[in-house]
């Protein structure tokens, strides 16, 4: 009972304290009014009798602390006096306030959008029931194990309650008339067993062989209208139709982020559409990385009891399979990228984005500090003041470090807001690619609570010391205004030499990158790009069969090419630069086996691409389907094969497994084909008539502007069957700028960050100026006496500025060449010491320093002499 008293009394105080505030006041009264009452009755009159009653009751305030502290509120209602003084003083002094909180917003914004990528990436469970208990099975770095394997570990497994298949891939979604390209997954009929995912309509399928398949909550949206009776419509994706048995949830996207997933079907169905492929039998073929494992843990087991169990029967396997590699299994958790591959090559660019976020926080928090340096030292009259009247430093620290607490707060939740916007920025600089790709960077509840723990982390180790320097001066001295900030001075000057070389190091980041950017551009990628129209196609079956597909491209070609202001056009599987086609073993017979990387093109297509033919020829129309199987090879492939003789006339086996022999009948010359970034590499073209494939690319080359042209090419393509369907129709000049979509992401959001940093450290270097030349009122004052020129006092203030910004220069230049040797595997054509870098930033961040400086120069020159003789 006497627990649930006071946590009542406690409870009223925090709700009602004005009301528990007035009634001790009303108790005292009484109690004064009792004694005074009694001394009138001995005698005194009623004014002595009162006097004499306070006389021996002593200052109420002092029995107002007792009562507090023995209800436990006199912490609590000390806490609520700080803030709401905190609140005045920072409402009092609303530059110094809005600076702060601006500088905090901006540091704890930027760290918080980093944040919000990583938990994309590695954080973010799944949006299922019990995400913690699903993993993904994987080798090393390799997402994709052999089905038969996966068949092995599903049958004999007892770690598992389910073991689930999945083929992520391209296709498209087509319903109504209308397609468009998506990203896919073949999976097993266990795959809810896994997942668990309650469908917003429908079931899942429990049968791979039928024709059934589930699309996602966007797909319902975009290409249904959110249809309540989408349940039994038939949807097309490559080949086949498909009937509607249910629909995911908003959040479920599938397990291939960052491509959403908008379409599930039956594996084993969906190979069957593939009868001449090579799918099915790499399905079967016990060393074909072909799918991803997912599976839900029994309860009670944990990820490497479940690995031990999987390593267990993968024994058991290469007992059977002598071949299996050796590489043992593992299972993690299912969390953001659930890729391991992919999640590699993004965990580099997550760590430079961290490192220079980090950065922009510590120069966001330096400059903090000296802005409360800078104010203890404007208010140490008033904390001497203070201490003189008897309060402890550790009140006064607790004080200050509740005004921190309230910057540091609004500081916190102003780096949401701008975290938020930049998420959307970080979205949108993305690539538009046809297949759709997004991260969903959020701010969810661990984004919230990073935030607010930086928040948290900067008031206590920025905020602390300047609230500890600003007690440790003499009381007396300070009271009689002989206050020496020398020290303070000091610290603020070597934490602006920190945010100088801070600042500098992330301006060379960014001009490293922009000058990698400079020279992909000038990049001569071996194929012509002006004027050069795409467009992006697919005839499927069972309306296009093969031999009426070749038709429908040779058509399109013929007809692309009459038409007025149009003068050339070619077929092509997939663009340069766009996706690798794998490479395959080639050899000519008598040397070594060599892995070449491949594409397939019509004939044309080198000559609208002025890709030279040094040797032989061409692909014609008479390389039939049927015919002897020609190719044609790069030099460098030609130079490897067959040094210092001609390659045109030679046979060249192509194929790891079961080689086919084929004919070189031209030599290309050397282009890029996976990226610009790449050096020479064997290559060779297959005939597109002789491999023929309904996912095509048509390239057109146009007399005048390519854009012009795509309405009359898409008509055309129309015209020639109105089967066909486009994904994708732009020029060739956007589709090489989007080549290197990485490294113009990374630079822009590297120029971002760069320049903030800049903002921030001219901001600290404006304030640390300002206070020195504040300072040195008198000093300037008796120059200008003595004669001194205005001239000679901006050079004097100016000349301060450029020292500290000049060794901070020094300083992060040497650290840049110890640090961004760490960034040379994301540039292309720029070494990471580049003097051209170096000298250009440092220029720039010097001309930033005097502009800075030059605003609390032209104040100090402009300080009456005689005024400045008089301050103090």
């Amino acid at each position: 009972m006497r627990i649930l008293s006071s946590l009542r009394t406690f409870l009223d105080f925090l709700l009602r304290r004005s009301q528990v505030e007035e009634e001790m006041e009303q108790e005292f009264c009484v109690h004064l009014r009792s004694r005074a009452d009694d001394l009138e009755r001995q005698g005194l009159s009623r004014p002595e009798a009162e006097r004499q009653a306070r006389v021996e009751f002593g200052g109420h305030q002092r029995y107002k602390e007792e009562c507090r502290e023995a209800l436990g509120t006199r912490l609590f209602g000390e806490l609520i006096a700080d803030i709401r003084y905190g609140l005045r003083q920072l409402r009092r002094n609303p530059g110094f306030t809005a600076v702060a909180i601006v500088t905090l917003a901006l540091g704890i914004g930027v760290n918080t959008s980093v944040f919000s990528f990583l938990d994309a990436v590695v954080l973010r469970p799944l949006a299922i029931p019990d995400a913690s208990q699903v993993v993904v099975v994987h080798r090393g770095d390799a997402s994709r194990l052999p089905y038969p394997n996966y068949v092995d570990y599903r049958d004999r497994s007892q770690a598992f309650a389910a073991l689930a298949a999945t083929f992520p891939t391209e296709a498209n979604l087509g319903f109504n008339g209308e397609s468009k390209l998506i990203t896919a997954e073949a999976v097993s009929a266990n795959y809810d067993e896994v997942m668990r995912i309650p469908l917003v309509l429908g079931h899942w399928f429990t049968d791979e062989d039928r024709p059934v398949a589930v699309i996602s909550y966007r797909a319902w949206v975009s290409q249904f209208h959110t249809d309540p009776k989408v349940l039994g419509k038939q949807v097309r994706s490559i080949s086949t139709w498909y009937m509607v048995v249910g629909v995911t949830p908003r959040d479920f996207t599938g397990v291939f982020a960052p491509r959403p997933t908008d379409l599930w079907v039956p594996l084993r169905f969906w190979a069957k559409q593939f009868p001449t492929s090579s799918i099915e039998e790499e399905l079967r073929d016990p060393s074909s990385r072909t799918v991803m494992i997912f599976g839900r843990l029994r309860g009670g087991v944990t990820a490497l009891q479940a690995a031990a169990n999987l390593n267990g029967i993968n024994t058991q396997i290469r007992e059977q399979a002598p071949k299996s590699t050796r590489t043992p299994l593992s299972v993690s958790p299912v969390r953001g990228v659930s890729d391991i591959e992919m999640r590699a090559q993004l965990l580099p660019v997550i760590a430079l984005f961290a490192a220079v976020a980090a950065l922009v926080l510590l120069i966001a928090c330096v400059n903090l500090g000296n802005l409360l340096l800078a104010r203890g030292s404007v208010r140490q009259r008033e904390l001497a003041m203070r201490l003189a009247l008897g309060a402890g430093r550790t009140r006064v620290v607790r004080q200050l470090m509740t005004e921190t607490f309230l910057l540091a707060l609004i500081g916190g939740l102003g780096g949401l807001v701008l975290g938020a916007w930049t998420d959307r920025l970080l979205e949108g600089l993305r690539p538009a690619m046809p297949i759709p790709v997004s991260l969903r960077l959020s701010m969810d509840f661990r984004v919230v609570t990073f935030a607010l723990m930086v928040s948290l982390a900067t008031m206590l180790l920025f905020g602390l010391l300047p609230a500890w320097r600003s007690t440790r001066s003499d009381v007396y001295p300070t009271l009689k205004g002989e206050t020496a900030p020398l020290q303070h001075s000091r610290l603020c000057r070597a934490s602006l030499v920190a945010q100088m070389a801070i600042s500098l190091l992330l301006l060379l980041c960014a001009g490293l990158f922009l000058q990698s950017i400079l020279r992909l551009r000038s990049v001569n990628p071996g194929f012509a790009v002006r004027n050069r129209l795409y467009a992006w196609t697919f005839v499927s079956p069972p309306e296009f069969t093969r031999e009426t597909g070749r038709e429908f491209y040779t058509q399109a070609v013929e007809r692309l090419r009459s038409l007025p202001g149009v003068r050339n056009a070619g077929v092509t599987h997939f663009l340069p630069l766009l996706f690798d086609e794998g490479s395959d073993c080639v050899s000519n017979g008598v040397g070594a086996t060599l892995h070449a990387a491949h594409g397939t093109i019509g004939p044309g297509f080198l000559e609208t691409m002025k890709i030279p033919v040094l040797e032989g020829r061409d692909f014609s129309s008479a390389d039939l389907p049927n015919g002897p199987s020609v190719v044609i090879v790069n030099e460098t492939l030609a130079q490897r094969l067959w040094p210092r003789q001609s390659a045109v006339g030679h046979r060249i086996l192509v194929g790891c497994q079961k080689p086919e022999t084929a004919e070189v009948v031209g030599i290309a010359r050397d282009s890029k084909e996976l990226s610009l970034s790449e050096g020479p590499r064997p290559y060779f073209y297959r005939s597109f008539n002789q491999n023929y494939t309904g996912l095509a690319t048509i390239v057109v080359q146009a007399t005048g502007s390519p854009l012009a042209m795509a309405e009359t090419v898409r008509r055309t393509l129309l015209q020639v069957s109105k089967g066909v369907e486009i994904y994708a129709l732009d020029t060739m000049a956007y589709h090489v700028e989007q080549s290197y979509w990485q490294t113009r992401w990374i630079a822009s959001l590297l120029v971002i960050f760069g320049v903030l940093a800049l903002m921030l450290a001219a901001v600290g270097l404006f304030g640390v100026i300002a206070y020195w030349a504040n300072q040195q009122t008198h000093e300037i004052g008796i120059r200008m006496a003595l004669g001194a020129q205005k001239v000679d006092v901006l050079g004097m203030v100016i000349g301060e500025g450029l020292k500290l910004t000049l060794i901070g220069v020094a300083t992060g230049m040497a650290g840049g060449l110890a640090l961004t040797r760490f960034l040379s595997s994301l540039l292309y054509g720029v070494t990471p010491t580049d003097p051209v870098t170096f000298v250009v930033v440092s220029a720039i961040l010097t001309g930033v320093a005097i502009l800075a400086s030059y605003i609390p120069a032209r104040r100090a020159a402009s300080v009456d002499p005689m005024v400045a003789l008089r301050y103090e």
